[in-house]
């Protein structure tokens, strides 16, 4: 429009491309409000969890050219977020990761099928997407990174593999550790200049004239008390990594760490609003936004350390160990004192705590279960268990292989025991899956007396098969690799974890 400014007409055509997503995906709008515009002139498109910061001069022109492909990149950018693609750790291959990233995001919007954000780029695309979906389980910047590493590309044929999927600038994703040693280095030799000049005046200041001058003895205690009626000393006041200069702050890195560590959580909070949206929106989709609804529950997955999770099936009972939190130093160091080497109380000699000493490990030994996952699932258990701290010493754990039947029960009572098992291992099975038979005899052992104090059933298995009916009369949970489908068929009664 006449007299309207280049700055104007970019912040209009990004609303606009703003409003076209949100009116395709009206659950995207909570989302696409947590990014604020930053207009300035000669910059990449990029975002760094809180803004958005683009050239007006490039959204008008590309609005004008293709409309789709602004609204296209604008959502891009949104989905970064929504990923956690931006909050990335220090010792990521910075190339793989970004090709990752901008594959998966674009994948995700082309199987959306939005009218308003197809454009010339996506039939480019096709070839390479396909590809890496054969290759994958699933279509997650995780997997795709890990799949891109194991390629071993050079530079050049990432670069080549990127290119039609590139849609805005990664460089303030990375750009924060680069920040983080600059100002440090920078930091260090300041401290050295400092500490030498300290060093060469001592109790002299500078003349008038640039010379050094003897101060009087009383400058120094002067000046802090004119210190201290200014407040807090500035050496003491610390700001975490707070941008010095603007221009560094709209270059490579716009927005200093503390807002990145703010904009992680609020993006996960983002994300956990959109999954639970997705729910109804699924329905009307179909199977058109199957990826977005997958990487949103990649991403608001809650983890679980594995060790945290065995202590659900400890048991409360009374251990044969030195009870340090009832001991009595005061009449122990008093009959010391007064009848020499004879204490008047002695440390308690057993203690009352959670531990886990009757245990059940159940294996699916089906034709989807292979041998290597076992074995890492059965040694990370063991590590676990052989930890006397957190787990009785003497050890009373079934381990019991199942398909269609079961196929192997072994009792281990030691670390030797567990040693030998593990040397010795042979899955035994490879048919069908029913859990059933593990808990009729585990049912069956409970009757028989074999366990006097059960924590539990820990089932490893791929999530197919024919569940119990009924809920037994001890914990059980039931524990998934990777690669399980997304929602196996557990019922209510049992915990999952997916490890």
């Amino acid at each position: 429009m006449p007299g309207e400014t280049m700055e104007q007409l970019g912040a209009q055509a990004l609303e606009l491309s703003k409003n076209a997503v949100v009116v395709s995906l009206r659950f995207m709008a909570s989302a696409c409000a947590r990014l604020h515009p930053l207009p300035i002139a000669n910059a990449t498109f990029a975002t760094d969890g809180m803004y958005l910061r683009y050239d007006p001069a490039w959204a008008a022109g590309v609005y004008a050219q293709e409309t789709e492909a602004l609204a296209r990149d604008y959502l891009h950018a949104v989905l970064h977020n929504v990923f956690l693609h931006p909050f990335v750790g220090e010792q990521v291959d910075a190339a793989c990761w970004d090709t990752a990233c901008d594959i998966v995001v674009e994948h995700t919007i082309t199987e959306l099928n939005l009218s308003s954000t197809r454009c010339a780029r996506e039939a480019r695309q096709s070839a390479v997407c396909a590809q890496i979906a054969a290759r994958v389980k699933h279509f997650t910047a995780e997997e795709v990174y890990r799949y891109l590493l194991e390629q071993h590309l050079s530079a050049d044929e990432l670069a080549a593999m990127r290119a039609n999927f590139i849609a805005d600038d990664h460089a303030p994703w990375h750009a924060r550790y680069v920040s983080e040693e600059e100002d440090d280095s920078e930091r260090e030799e300041g401290e050295r200049d400092e500490n030498a000049g300290a060093a060469g005046q001592q109790a002299a200041g500078p003349g008038k004239d640039g010379t050094k001058i003897d101060m009087p003895p009383e400058a120094d205690q002067v000046k802090k008390a004119h210190d201290s009626h200014r407040g807090m000393p500035e050496e003491d006041i610390f700001q975490k990594d707070t941008p010095t200069r603007y221009a560094q702050a709209i270059g490579p890195r716009f927005a200093n760490t503390v807002n990145l560590d703010r904009s992680r959580d609020t993006w996960e909070d983002a994300a956990l609003e959109l999954g639970v949206q997705l729910d109804s929106y699924a329905k009307m989709w179909g199977t058109e936004g199957a990826n977005l609804t997958m990487n949103i529950k990649q991403v608001t997955r809650k983890r679980t350390d594995y060790r945290e999770f065995l202590r659900k099936f400890a048991v409360m009972g009374e251990h044969i160990q030195i009870n340090d939190d009832e001991f009595d130093y005061v009449y122990y160091c008093l009959g010391l004192q007064r009848y020499g080497n004879l204490p008047l109380i002695e440390p308690l000699e057993y203690t009352e705590a959670r531990k886990i000493r009757d245990f059940v490990i159940a294996i699916d030994t089906s034709a989807s279960t292979k041998d290597g996952l076992v074995r890492r699932f059965l040694e990370q258990t063991y590590s676990i268990l052989s930890n006397e701290t957190s787990f009785a010493a003497k050890m009373n754990v079934t381990i019991i292989q199942c398909d269609a039947e079961i196929t192997d029960v072994t009792t281990i009572e030691s670390r030797k025991d567990f040693d030998d098992y593990l040397r010795d291992l042979k899955v035994k099975g490879l048919g069908g899956t029913d859990f059933r038979p593990v808990f009729e005899y585990v049912d069956d052992a409970l009757v028989r007396g074999d366990f006097t104090n059960l924590g539990g059933v820990i089932y490893f298995t791929d999530g197919q098969g024919t569940y119990p009916n009924r809920a037994p009369d001890y914990d059980v949970a039931f524990a998934f690799i990777d690669d399980i489908p997304d929602e196996p068929p557990v019922p209510s009664w049992a915990m999952k974890v997916q490890l």
